[in-house]
């Protein structure tokens, strides 16, 4: 009997691969056919937790602040009405919110492209948002204020804050509600290396010659003054001295509540009589980071005197936004990230409260 010739381990492996390879492709379809099957179970394990109510105080004014909302067409390919159900409660019990919102490029075509950004607007408006602050980026100025204009057209002069012709002509936000008069006003640190000089098209110049005089103005003719402004270094979540040294401005000039808008969450400081949310991050983005699909939900009430503010984490999921359960290193990450020496938290449902 003849002997077998043994195969070295290279001639082994080459047998091997030949006598397997007529079932590659079908080992290949099985593994990609499980993978699609545990995908599609992992998506739709993904539990939307809505945000709950904080409850009401008296007869105080029911405030929400929302951070950075990008509606693209990535974004609106969900339902939107899904994408906000998490946070219908909170807003429809709101007395005033304000948020955020990115102009968008859908077309090439100005008409196509300014009519799917008033929808994006519109859409906010139905969901009880009072006010909304527009971060412009992608169209000059002539668009902006047309885009402006046609809003108005569909809402009201108060609605959108905005740039106006001159720094007299600033636009702001003034309503009633209730017994009190709430004013919301929009900044763009424009002179930041870091800042889009497009923005300030919907935004008023983060410039002490412009805001000092334009905050006392609004303080003397309201009950609480509301400051969205947008600054900061991208990514970044400490707060910069630049940050810090224009809140304090802003609140010594008369601002009660500053929302600041960076892309990522900051710190909350309270400095003498008013609250500094230094950025409540994205609430939507389609940003590939983590970190940028993260925000935080304000609720805020307020009698005239009294503040008592409830602190929600959220975060996107599978395109819907939801209450972000974190674990413990991610809660203490958290935390750390907004926590301030002039605050004392407390946990409170799954977020955090404060109160003055």
């Amino acid at each position: 009997m003849k002997k077998k010739k043994r195969l070295s381990a290279s001639e082994w492996l080459l047998k091997q691969s030949k006598r397997h390879k007529r079932r590659n492709f079908l080992y290949t379809f099985i593994v990609l056919v499980i993978t699609i099957i545990l995908l599609i179970f992992a998506i739709r394990a993904v539990k939307v937790e809505p945000v709950e109510t904080m409850p009401h105080s008296g007869n105080s004014i029911r405030n929400t602040y929302l951070g950075n909302i990008t509606l693209n067409n990535d974004i609106r390919k969900v339902n939107l009405n899904d994408v906000f159900k998490s946070l219908r409660q909170p807003l429809q019990q709101s007395d005033f919110s304000t948020a955020s919102l990115y102009v968008n490029q859908f077309s090439k075509n100005p008409k196509e492209n300014l009519n799917k950004n008033i929808e994006n607007i519109m859409f906010l408006k139905k969901q009880n948002i009072k006010s909304i602050n527009l971060i412009n980026s992608t169209i000059d100025n002539v668009q902006a204020q047309d885009l402006s204009k046609k809003v108005e057209a569909q809402t009201d002069y108060n609605f959108l804050t905005g740039n106006g012709s001159n720094p007299i002509n600033s636009k702001t936000v003034q309503q009633k509600v209730k017994n009190k008069k709430v004013a919301n006003v929009s900044f763009t640190d424009i002179e930041s290396y870091y800042e889009d000089p497009l923005k300030n098209t919907t935004s008023i110049s983060l410039d002490p010659k412009i805001f000092v005089p334009l905050i006392k103005n609004l303080k003397e003719n309201n009950d609480l003054v509301v400051v969205n402004v947008d600054w900061g270094i991208p990514n970044e979540r400490n707060v910069t001295d630049r940050q810090k040294a224009y809140a304090h401005a802003l609140v010594d000039a008369g601002a009660d509540i500053i929302i600041g808008h960076n892309t990522v969450i900051q710190s909350i400081e309270k400095y003498k009589q008013a609250s500094i949310f230094y950025s409540l991050g994205n609430l939507t983005s389609t940003d590939f980071l983590s970190k940028n699909q993260k925000s935080i939900v304000v609720q805020h009430d307020w009698d005239g005197q009294h503040h008592q503010f409830q602190i929600t984490p959220v975060r996107s999921a599978d395109g819907k936004l939801t209450k972000d359960h974190m674990n413990s290193m991610e809660s203490q990450r958290y935390y750390n990230n907004i926590k301030d020496k002039t605050i004392h938290l407390k946990e409170k449902n799954g977020g955090y409260s404060f109160e003055y």
